[in-house]
Parts: C-alpha cells; sequence; structure tokens
C-alpha cells in the first residue's frame, strides 16, 4: 500500500472510530450531567434523600441490565443496529428527561437513557477492537474511554454555562431561566444524542460480525477501505482463523477459569475490575457541586469546582494513556491505588471536622479522582 493510500485508509478508521467513540462520550455526558440537577429536583419534586438517590443511581440500574444483553443482541442484528439503537435512546431520554413533568417521568426517562449508556459501553469499544488494524488497536479502542472522560468533563462545563447564563442581566437569562435551568442541563445532551444517530448512518457494519454471518465479500470491501485490498484478504483469513479457534473455546468450562491455569488471571482481573468501582468515584462525579455547595461556597462556585474536577480528570486519563506502554501497567496501577486511598482520606478527614475547610475538600476531591 503506498503513501497515499495509506493516508486515505487512515483518514478513514480514523473517522469511522471517532465516529462510534461518540458513544463514549455519551456515555460520559449522560451519567454525569446529574450532579448539576440534584438540588434543584429535590425542590421541584420535594424529594426525599432516598427518592433523591434513586434518581441518579436509576440510570446504573438499567445500564446494568443492557450490558447483559447488549453483546448477545449484536451478534444476532449487527453492531451498528445496536449502537444506533442506543444513540436513538440518548435522544429520546435527554428530550423527555428536559420536559419531565413528575418524578416518576424523569426517573423512567433517566433509565431509558441508562439502556443506551450500558450498550454503548460494551458495543463502542467492540465494534472499534474488531475494526482498527491490528498494530493500532489498543490506541484506538482507547479513544472511547478517553471520550468517557470528555464527556464528563464537558457535563461538568455545560451545566456551569448554562447555570452562569441563567444568573446573569443578558437576553438569554429570559430564555434559560434559573428555575427551569435544570431542564437545559439536562435536554443539552439532545444535540450530541442526535450528531451521534446521524453519525452512525455513514459507519459500516463490524468486518467480523460479517464473516460471522457468512457476508465476507462485505467485509472484505470495508476492510480494503481502512487497510487496502492485500491486507484486507489477511485480516479475513485471521478473522476466520480466530472464529474456528473461539468455537473450540466455547466448549470449555466457566469453572476452569478456576483451575490453575487461570485462576490467578481470573482473580487479579476481577479485582482490579471490582476496585475501579468500589472506590465510590461516581459518588463524586455525580454529587460533585452538591459536595462543594456542603463544605461552604456558593453554588456557582461550586459548579465551577466541579469543571476542575472533570479537567483534572481528563488530564490524568491522557497521562496514562501515554505513558502506561512506557511505565507499564503495575506501577500505574500501584500509584493510583495508593493516591486514591490517601486522598480518600484526606476527603474524609475534611468533612469530619467542625469547620469545614473547602480547599481541604477540593484538593481530596482533585487527588481522589
Amino acid at each position: 500500500m503506498d503513501n497515499s493510500t495509506g493516508i486515505v485508509a487512515l483518514g478513514t478508521t480514523l473517522r469511522i472510530v471517532l465516529s462510534v467513540a461518540l458513544g463514549g462520550f455519551l456515555m460520559g455526558f449522560d451519567a454525569s450531567v446529574i450532579s448539576g440537577v440534584v438540588g434543584a429536583i429535590e425542590a421541584e419534586f420535594s424529594l426525599t434523600s432516598i427518592e433523591l438517590g434513586w434518581a441518579v443511581a436509576s440510570l446504573t440500574l438499567t445500564s446494568a441490565m443492557a450490558m447483559l444483553v447488549a453483546g448477545p443482541l449484536s451478534d444476532r442484528v449487527g453492531r451498528r443496529p445496536v449502537l444506533q439503537g442506543a444513540a436513538l435512546l440518548f435522544l429520546i431520554s435527554a428530550i423527555a428527561s428536559a420536559f419531565a413533568p413528575s418524578y416518576l417521568f424523569l426517573v423512567l426517562a433517566r433509565m431509558l437513557g441508562g439502556f443506551g449508556v450500558g450498550a454503548a459501553l460494551i458495543i463502542a469499544p467492540m465494534y472499534i477492537a474488531e475494526m482498527a488494524p491490528a498494530e493500532s488497536r489498543g490506541r484506538l479502542v482507547s479513544c472511547n474511554q478517553l471520550n468517557i472522560v470528555i464527556g464528563i468533563s464537558v457535563a461538568f462545563f455545560s451545566n456551569y454555562l448554562l447555570l452562569t447564563a441563567s444568573l446573569s442581566e443578558g437576553w438569554w437569562s429570559t430564555v434559560i431561566q434559573n428555575d427551569v435551568v435544570w431542564r437545559w442541563m439536562l435536554g443539552v445532551e439532545a444535540i450530541p444524542a442526535l450528531l451521534y444517530l446521524l453519525l452512525l448512518v455513514f459507519v459500516p457494519e463490524s468486518p467480523r460480525w460479517l464473516v460471522i454471518n457468512d457476508q465476507e465479500d462485505k467485509a472484505l470491501v470495508i476492510l480494503s477501505e481502512v487497510t487496502g485490498e492485500d491486507r484486507a484478504r489477511q485480516d479475513v483469513g485471521a478473522i476466520k482463523a480466530s472464529l474456528s479457534g473461539t468455537q473450540s473455546s466455547l466448549k470449555a468450562s466457566f469453572l476452569s477459569l478456576l483451575g490453575p491455569t487461570f485462576r490467578v488471571a481470573f482473580c487479579i482481573g476481577l479485582t482490579i475490575a471490582v476496585l475501579q468501582q468500589i472506590t465510590g468515584i461516581n459518588a463524586v462525579f455525580f454529587y460533585a457541586p452538591m459536595i462543594f455547595e456542603q463544605s461552604g461556597i456558593a453554588t456557582d462556585a461550586a459548579f465551577l469546582q466541579a469543571v476542575l474536577v472533570g479537567l483534572v480528570n481528563l488530564v490524568f486519563t491522557i497521562v496514562a494513556i501515554l505513558t502506561i506502554d512506557k511505565l507499564g501497567r503495575k506501577p500505574l496501577l500501584i500509584f493510583g491505588v495508593s493516591g486514591i486511598a490517601v486522598f480518600m482520606f484526606l476527603l474524609s478527614f475534611g468533612f469530619s471536622q467542625e469547620t469545614i475547610n473547602p480547599t481541604l475538600i477540593l484538593i481530596g476531591i482533585l487527588g481522589f479522582v
């Protein structure tokens, strides 16, 4: 493949990957945008603490349910239709949440979006891995994770901008009124969701799925645009060889993971996966402005601090992506877990004092994320 063809193929690959990775952005945005509205919906619908917690957590419940069925469903109907369904769910959820007339309606709308989150979280990186050339697969799959973090940061920033607009004296304050600004915060997600739905129209089906479903010719055409015709034939052959190995491995029992060969790797993988969530970082993302307000600072300043949380999270995600192959997985994991332990202690200490120090809380949260 000559240089000009290679550049065109690279451009095609990046276009497809970045289009699909927008699902990661929507996942991060949808999960974190609720942080800006918890105080408003608590007052709007006169919610108890349990009801408020359910309004926040309901999305994660349905996303977990969606993750269980998204993979098998994509095997049956294809990766792209599932992603398109997720984009449509994001769009409907954003609009329904913005116009929610009641607490129950809002929860149902958020739960609907949760199905989109779960599907995108599973299928988007799967699709990218199946589409990307082997030599750049790791970097391209990491685009989805990076987009999740960008989505979290943009959600915080969007909430801050909308709040600032509602408190200002400009003409936009008559449109984005303070008593309904939370509806704008939830509804603005419809813009990237609609963009995602449109971009997916131009995304081809996964070559691996096409080969599995006896559509080799279509897979070859798609891969030829990404890697060139000669390489595409090799990749199709590699896919067929891997499928043969997969079919034989499916006969193995799940209990074999607990055998001497896989026990250590299985336990390490499971522990790391649980550790990532059990730290409670999602509580910080979901309630960041409220946490800062409880430390004694003004509402607009609390939203600005939340933006800072998102930016720090984004910066260190980029640092990790750039250094993981140089420093190694284990050193970064040890450093990260140690930092979490130290700053969680600092955060709990800050809230345990009679006079809460906002600076101490900020340092604790920034170190935590």
